[in-house]
């Protein structure tokens, strides 16, 4: 398994960036690339192209009642589930039912994570790969996380799970719960 961690600018330097902590545990299968609207890394777009990567993003469901919801303003809460709802049914048929080899994980806010996906025409075309079923998060580090929204290290930690490789998930889920004591 490999993990590419496109990562939105106002993300490397946050104290709570939580996939810093696989960067630095795994660097063998674990790199960040910094996330550019206009000028986007060409490894990256020759990896999107060439089949062999998918972007982790969430199915998620048209909004009914408290489904996908936001802590903050109600509002602004319908229009971005409706937005995210209508990227995904856009997007739908390029999920891929099995995990592949490469994974890019958005290494980012929601709110910043659903900016790079509506802006970036490369991430739109690429295949896509979510997880089925779904545990809460733990992360307590951030405000206003959509429901069911994993942070960074919650997501590897999911996918390390799904490979098989349990001493590598357990120990991420340490630093994670050292990480968040700290």
């Amino acid at each position: 398994m490999k993990l590419v961690l496109l990562t939105h600018e106002r993300e490397v330097l946050r104290p709570t960036n939580t996939g810093a902590l696989a960067l630095h545990a795994f660097p063998q299968w674990c790199r960040r690339i910094v996330w550019s609207r206009v000028k986007p890394d060409p490894d990256l777009l020759a990896l999107i192209s060439s089949h062999k990567a998918a972007v982790l993003f969430p199915r998620l469901m048209e909004p009914s009642g408290s489904d996908n919801a936001c802590d903050s303003d109600a509002g602004k809460e319908l229009d971005e589930n409706h937005e995210l709802a209508g990227l995904n049914n856009h997007l739908e048929h390029i999920y891929l039912e099995c995990l592949p080899e490469t994974l890019i994980i958005l290494d980012a806010t929601w709110q910043e994570a659903r900016k790079m996906m509506r802006q970036s025409p490369y991430l739109k075309a690429a295949d896509k790969f979510a997880f089925t079923e779904q545990a809460d998060s733990g992360f307590t580090l951030r405000r206003n996380q959509i429901e069911g929204g994993l942070c960074t290290l919650e997501c590897i930690i999911g996918l390390l799970e799904l490979k098989n490789r349990h001493q590598e998930a357990e120990l991420l889920t340490h630093a994670f719960i050292d990480f968040q004591a700290g």
